[in-house]
């Protein structure tokens, strides 16, 4: 019951109880009166009329009102006192399960959730308190995972910048030194720092453009594409260059026409760092990687596979974080940033996509792109 429908009842028996109550002791004393009183009472109107002593009846008819109206005065605050217990314990009640529950969550227990099942106002405000808890929780864990992700992207940086900063100093140190005693060493020397400040300025490129697609300022021009159209294209123009780093890229099916909204700019920046992975990666001289693309429903799939080692299962959910290298040693920083599928996965996440990798059975790595298909041709 409500305590609405609680507090209409209780104002409707304020009134009920007492004329009820009221009018059954009146007829009870009315008719004890009557049956033990009555002929006294009739010899005592005989005699005070006789005696015509108005005054005293008036006494005795005022003491009688006086009677009457402290009795039902009496028994309204005893109606009262009654009916507000009964209303106000149905709220003193889910009032201290919500105060045990602020408490909870003020103690930092925030899976606590308040266990409420009557039928009241109360029950939306516990279910409102539950769902609050539920966001908070989920907040400070999203903070956690920042944090963490934070954490993790600055030890990266840590990392990845030492490496070739320290060859940097040692190699200048060597020409400071006269270490390199010929024109040729000198050459030589100069040439590493020349690489190593190219793979830092890669690195901090990487990390720039990482940082703002990360708080979403990155500049984002979409247009209709053909995806099918843009696949063809990209693998005819980087097959040569992949093919220099040891990748022979092929493209398998083709959409004759399927659009997507897209970056073009970004879309291609996704391909690049896909395919950069596979030849990073790759275990043999010459590998190869089949790019295809597929409709499923409303959505497009655009699958990269490769015949390269794969990634152990347990840290497939871990490839497109920052920073992340299959060597668990980070003992290659000359590989890359780290942040290239992270990069691809924030792309493709504005484009209203997603993207995952699994492993193929025969071997190698599959990495799935799924994007929304638009309607029409351009």
């Amino acid at each position: 019951m409500t305590i609405k429908k609680r507090l209409f009842i209780s104002n409707i028996l304020m009134i009920a109880i007492p004329a009820v109550v009221g009018v059954v002791v009146a007829a009870l004393c009315f008719v004890v009166f009557y049956l033990l009183f009555n002929d006294m009472f009739m010899e005592w109107i005989r005699v005070e009329k006789e005696m015509k002593d108005m005054v005293t009846i008036a006494a005795y008819e005022g003491v009688l009102v006086f009677l009457s109206v402290v009795g039902f005065v009496a028994l309204m605050v005893v109606t009262d006192r009654f009916l507000s217990r009964f209303v106000f314990k149905r709220i003193a009640q889910p009032l201290a399960v919500l105060s045990d529950g602020v408490r909870q969550i003020s103690e930092g227990n925030l899976e606590y959730r308040i266990a409420y099942n009557e039928n009241d106002e109360f029950r939306q405000v516990c279910d409102d308190f539950n769902r609050m808890a539920e966001h908070l929780l989920a907040s400070v864990e999203e903070v956690r995972k920042n944090e963490n992700n934070r954490k993790e992207l600055l030890a990266g940086i840590s990392h990845d910048l030492r490496s070739p900063l320290t060859s940097i100093k040692a190699f200048v140190e060597g020409l400071q030194d006269g270490v390199a005693a010929t024109p040729q060493a000198q050459r030589e020397y100069l040439a590493i720092i020349h690489q190593k400040t190219e793979d830092i300025i890669g690195m901090v490129s990487q990390l720039f453009l990482y940082s703002k697609m990360d708080m979403g300022s990155h500049p984002n021009a979409p247009e209709r594409l053909d995806i099918g159209g843009e696949l063809v294209d990209f693998i005819a123009a980087s097959r040569e260059e992949y093919r220099a780093k040891g990748l022979h890229v092929a493209a398998g099916d083709m959409p004759a026409w399927a659009s997507v909204y897209a970056d073009p700019v970004q879309l291609r920046r996704v391909f690049t760092n896909i395919l950069n992975n596979s030849a990073k990666y790759r275990d043999k001289p010459m590998a190869a990687a089949l790019v295809s693309c597929a409709r499923q429903g409303n959505t497009l799939r655009i699958l990269f596979e490769d015949d390269g080692p794969g990634v152990p299962q347990e840290t497939l959910p871990q490839l497109f974080g920052a920073f992340y290298r299959g060597d668990p040693s980070r003992s290659s920083p000359h590989q890359g940033s780290g942040l290239g599928l992270a990069i691809a996965e924030k792309a493709v996440e504005r484009m209203g996509g997603r993207i995952y990798a699994d492993n193929i059975e025969a071997g190698g790595l599959r990495v799935v792109i799924e994007l929304p298909e638009t309607e029409g041709e351009a």
